[in-house]
């Protein structure tokens, strides 16, 4: 989910050899088109992620890849990547508050304004729960503080859940 250019097919084909079948969905348009031209063979497809167009349990991991922080309907988008999973579910680099409520932010980048949402981490957590996620780990990710803004310290994290 949010695979962009495509580039997590060919990094997750490079960590697991021979064993990734791999489907990457993305909002935009462009990002399918050029995921598409980078990786011909691997299939790419234009999906909203807060309604994925797959059965239940179609996937046994899904990887929400940096895209969560952009879907004003997160809560929805958790919900789907859970019933779409039959294993695991992995949120990579979503920004978090230790101690601060969910906070939207709007910026330019992309060629165009965009919202981003910085997480509170125990709510996040909570919806996760909610959706019938269960936290296994997490790791702090890229750097990524915005307390210049906000006033409130942020990291980026990694969530692995398992269902």
């Amino acid at each position: 989910v949010g695979c962009g250019s495509g580039y997590y097919s060919e990094v997750l084909a490079t960590l697991l050899p021979g064993g990734v079948q791999y489907t990457g969905i993305d909002y935009s348009d462009a990002m399918i088109t050029r995921a598409r031209a980078h990786y011909p063979s691997t299939p790419f497809e234009v999906a909203d992620a807060t309604r994925l167009p797959y059965a239940d349990d179609s996937f046994d991991v899904v990887l929400n890849g940096v895209s969560l922080m952009h879907i004003i309907d997160y809560q929805a988008a958790i919900r789907e990547a859970a019933r779409v999973a039959s294993r695991y579910c992995v949120l990579h680099s979503v920004p978090v508050f230790d101690d601060y409520r969910t906070t939207f932010l709007t910026k330019y980048a992309y060629g165009a304004p965009v919202v981003e949402i910085v997480f509170g981490g125990q709510e996040l957590i909570s919806l996760c729960r909610d959706s019938g996620l269960r936290l296994q780990r997490e790791w702090t990710s890229i750097p990524y503080d915005v307390a210049d803004v906000t006033g409130h310290r942020s990291s980026a994290k990694t969530y692995l859940f398992t269902l």
